[in-house]
C-alpha cells in the first residue's frame, strides 16, 4: 500500500474518522499536535478567510457612497427617486424627514418640473438643481396641503434634479441660488 503522504485526492479530501485522523489538503497532512494543530488546521484558515473577505468587500465597495447632496462641508443623506410612480408619490403621507435627510428626484432630461404639496404633513424647502449641480430655483417653507385645490410650484429655470428638505434647512445652512452642490453616490 502507498504511503498516505503520496495520495492526492481530486476534489474534496476525505473526512477524517476515528480510525483515520489524517486528512489531506494539497498533499499536506493535517497536524494533530495540540495547540499547533488547532492553529494550523482551524484558526489560520479562518483568519485567512476573514482577511480575504475584509479585503475583498472593502475593495469592491470602495467606490460605493451612500447617496447624499453636499454644500461645502454640510451634507444631506438623500433618498433617490427616479421612477414615475415614486416621483408622483414623493413624500406624501409621511410623518416627516429625519435630521439632515432629504429626497432627491432625478429626471432624465432638463425641464421646469412642477411640484405640489398635496397630502403632505409637513412643510418643505424645495430646490431645483441643474445638471452641473447649481441651485437654479428655491422654494422656501412651502406649506403642506391637505385639501384641493393645492398650489403648484414651478421653477423659473430648467433643472435636472429636485431636492426636498425640511422647511428652514436652506436658510439655517446658508444654501442660496447659484450655489454649487456636490451630488455624491447619485
Amino acid at each position: 500500500m502507498k504511503d498516505d503522504k503520496d495520495i492526492f485526492f481530486h476534489g474534496q479530501p476525505p473526512i477524517p474518522t476515528s480510525s483515520a485522523l489524517r486528512g489531506y489538503y494539497h498533499k499536506q497532512p493535517l497536524c494533530a499536535c495540540g495547540v499547533a494543530g488547532l492553529i494550523k488546521n482551524i484558526f489560520l484558515p479562518l483568519f485567512m478567510c476573514l482577511c480575504f473577505q475584509i479585503f475583498f468587500f472593502s475593495f469592491c465597495h470602495a467606490d460605493a457612497v451612500a447617496p447624499r447632496v453636499c454644500h461645502m462641508d454640510n451634507c444631506v443623506a438623500v433618498e433617490v427617486v427616479s421612477k414615475q410612480d415614486d416621483v408622483q408619490r414623493g413624500l406624501m403621507y409621511r410623518a416627516g424627514l429625519g435630521l439632515n435627510k432629504g429626497m432627491l428626484f432625478v429626471f432624465s432630461n432638463d425641464g421646469k418640473y412642477s411640484f405640489w404639496m398635496k397630502n403632505m404633513r409637513f412643510n418643505l424647502d424645495i430646490l431645483w438643481i441643474n445638471l452641473e449641480g447649481r441651485i437654479v430655483f428655491i422654494g422656501r417653507n412651502i406649506p403642506a396641503c391637505m385639501s384641493d385645490p393645492c398650489p403648484v410650484y414651478t421653477p423659473l429655470a430648467q433643472a435636472r434634479y429636485v431636492l426636498e428638505l425640511n422647511s428652514g434647512y436652506t436658510l439655517s445652512h446658508h444654501w442660496k441660488l447659484e450655489d454649487k452642490l456636490d451630488l455624491k453616490g447619485i
